[in-house]
């Protein structure tokens, strides 16, 4: 008996990936001028370092997310076809 097959369902990170890794990266920034003015000592330099690293970390994290709900176009006409 094999596993049913996955049905592809709409969600904001599937249809607009952008907006997610866009709220990644402005939450990171929040975050993190927050902190520094609640007196996180971090100079220009480390705020600039580790808002590099979550400009590059927040697309990988939403495409890891994101995989599992993303289906090639043969396998959304394939169930669409089963459905029939």
């Amino acid at each position: 008996m094999s596993a049913p097959t996955p049905v592809p369902i709409p969600t904001s990170t599937a249809t607009e990936p952008l907006l997610t890794v866009g709220g990644i990266t402005a939450a990171g920034t929040a975050v993190i001028s927050l902190l520094v003015a609640f007196g996180l000592p971090l100079s220009a330099n480390q705020q600039t370092a580790v808002l590099g690293l979550v400009a590059v970390l927040a697309p990988l994290v939403v495409a890891a997310i994101a995989r599992g709900r993303v289906y090639s176009p043969a396998t959304v006409a394939r169930l669409l076809e089963s459905r029939r």
